[in-house]
This record gives C-alpha cells, sequence and structure tokens, in this order.
C-alpha cells in the first residue's frame, strides 16, 4: 500500500473473501489480478477504474451477476468466470475487443450469451458443465468458426 502505482499483480486465492476488498482499487497500474477461490458473491462496479487489466481471475467463487462496468476493461484479454452462479452476461460485454481467453465453464447460465460473438478477438472459450440441448451446442459452434470452444456432451432435458 505504500507504492500502489509499482503493484502490477496481485495473487489473493483463497483468502475467505465476501468481497473484492476496496484497496484494490487503488492499484491503478495492476494487469493481473487473481481472486479466484473465495466467497465473493457480487463484483464490486469499480472493477471498471482497473483500466490496465489484462487478466481477471474470479473462478470458484459465488457471483452471481456481472456489472455493465466490466466492459470498461479495453485491455483485459483473459476473464475466468467459471464455476460461480451465472446466469447471464451483459450485453455490454460486446465493447471487450481485446478479450482473447474467456472461462464462464460451471455456471447456470439458461441462455447462450448473446454479447460473446460480438468479441472479434476471442479465441478460447470454455462452456463446460453448462448444460445445453444438442441444437444449442450446434449453433455455439456455428457463432464462432475461428474460436476453440469446450463444451459438456450435450442432453435432451426438455429446455
Amino acid at each position: 500500500m505504500l507504492q500502489p502505482d509499482s503493484v502490477f499483480r496481485l495473487k489473493l486465492r483463497r483468502k475467505g473473501y465476501h468481497e473484492i476488498p476496496v484497496e484494490i482499487f487503488n492499484f491503478k497500474n495492476l494487469k493481473e489480478l487473481d481472486l479466484g477461490g473465495n466467497k465473493i458473491k457480487q463484483i464490486d462496479p469499480k472493477i471498471g477504474l482497473l483500466l490496465n487489466l489484462e487478466i481477471l481471475k474470479l473462478a470458484r467463487n459465488r457471483i452471481q451477476l456481472i456489472p455493465t462496468s466490466i466492459a470498461k476493461l479495453n485491455g483485459l484479454k483473459y476473464l475466468d468466470l467459471g464455476l460461480n452462479k451465472i446466469n447471464a452476461l451483459p450485453e455490454e460485454m460486446k465493447t471487450m475487443q481485446s478479450l482473447e481467453f474467456l472461462q464462464i465453464w460451471g455456471n447456470e447460465l439458461t441462455i447462450v450469451p448473446e454479447p460473446l460473438s460480438k468479441m472479434p478477438q476471442l479465441k478460447w472459450l470454455d462452456m463446460r458443465a453448462i448444460i445445453l440441448t444438442e441444437t444449442e451446442k450446434e449453433d455455439i459452434l456455428n457463432d464462432f468458426p475461428q474460436v476453440k470452444v469446450l463444451l459438456s456432451p450435450g442432453c435432451n432435458c426438455g429446455k
């Protein structure tokens, strides 16, 4: 905290946090933030202040909602939201032009996220452990011909 402008990486995995510590927003030059394996239920909208972030890892938390301010992270290349309780992605995410790797596996998505098809740099999309019909899987693969898409086997689950 003595020299916040000199901090570029923070790894705060499995620390028992229930929210993102507000002190993190003082690190304006932060490039990588790893808060995986905590008990975070919501992402503070101030996340959009960390304009230099390139890697954001929030897997294995209890997040339900992604704030629209996440779209302000124009330089973000890697976003891991796996194994949370997310049921939708904000439409604003389509403006994330630098995003290359997106992990949304193990969430409670009920619809195929529309904003994803608007991300021109997307190279890797992990949607494993999300219940999708065979038709939904085929649609995703057709929508992302240049993207490595990871999916679990489909179901005949009456969706």
